[in-house]
């Protein structure tokens, strides 16, 4: 019985067992070593997912046509997306979509703020599908335009330069 999906690292071995039987067999080869089969976790799976969200939303992430990021995460932590959106929601009391949401809202806001990034080119960097996608979304989540965080950066500036409105 060969196994597929075997990810080794400094003291522990991650794998996908087929069935339970499969996995029985190999607890019970492993107990006389002196190991032991340890359930999931799902904080170090939400752990992984948060990364893997970072990584995608960090304004530096090439996304592929029709880009979907579920079916990414299950093919990047060889896992499945039910699986993936169970222990989100179990570790977190929220939607992995939620999450994915607010963080996306957070770095619009940031580049609005403290880049000279227009509009269009967050748009594009974050993976929305249109700039209109990207307004009404944060328009939704926030209450506020835009264009709103864009003239914080503009005050800011004017503060610090001493020249007022």
């Amino acid at each position: 019985m060969p196994l597929t999906d075997i990810k080794v690292e400094l003291g522990e071995v991650s794998f996908k067992a087929k069935t339970a039987v499969e996995e029985s067999m190999i607890a019970y080869r492993l107990e006389p070593l002196g190991f032991e089969l340890l359930p999931d976790n799902p904080g170090k799976l939400v752990k992984k997912i948060k990364a893997l969200v970072d990584e995608v939303y960090s304004g530096d992430f090439e996304f592929p046509y029709h880009f979907r990021f579920f079916a990414f995460a299950a093919e990047q932590l060889k896992t499945n997306q039910e699986t993936i959106s169970e222990a989100f929601t179990a570790v977190e009391n929220s939607t992995l979509e939620r999450y994915i949401i607010d963080y996306r809202i957070n770095k619009i806001k940031e580049l609005l703020v403290y880049s000279d990034k227009t509009l269009a080119d967050i748009a594009f960097v974050l993976g929305f599908s249109s700039l209109a996608h990207l307004s009404r979304q944060f328009k939704d989540n926030t209450g506020v335009s835009p264009s709103y965080f864009r003239q914080i950066k503009l005050s800011k500036n004017n503060l610090q330069t001493g020249t007022g409105s």
